[in-house]
């Protein structure tokens, strides 16, 4: 019986970390495939030098407001929201970047 309050206790916490944990890696995963997709276009020459900085800005942003979400140990569903948002925004950017006229020529 000892041994069971205290187990019971720990999955209890475990369940109730997980979500926001799991809600937090799939963040910083779109933030690393949205790097990398950034990094493939401008090795490419399929994004320009402006862009390929604009881009990284709007990922700077998004990893600063991750980070300002993530300050008090917990992220809200609203916050939560505006990232996927601002990620949603940004995912939209690199392929219209990506796919038009500008290109750069070695």
């Amino acid at each position: 019986m000892k041994r069971l309050v205290p187990l019971v206790i720990a999955a209890c916490l475990a369940s109730s970390i997980s979500p926001v944990l799991a809600a937090d890696q799939k963040i910083s995963k779109r933030q690393h495939k949205e790097q990398v997709r950034i990094n493939k276009g401008a090795k490419s020459g399929q994004l320009t030098g402006k862009e390929r900085a604009r881009l990284q800005n709007q990922e700077n942003l998004i990893k600063i407001e991750h980070a300002q979400a993530m300050s008090d140990g917990k992220m809200t569903q609203r916050e939560r929201t505006d990232i996927r948002h601002d990620q949603n925004r940004l995912n939209k950017d690199i392929k219209h970047k990506k796919h038009n006229v500008k290109r750069v020529y070695p």
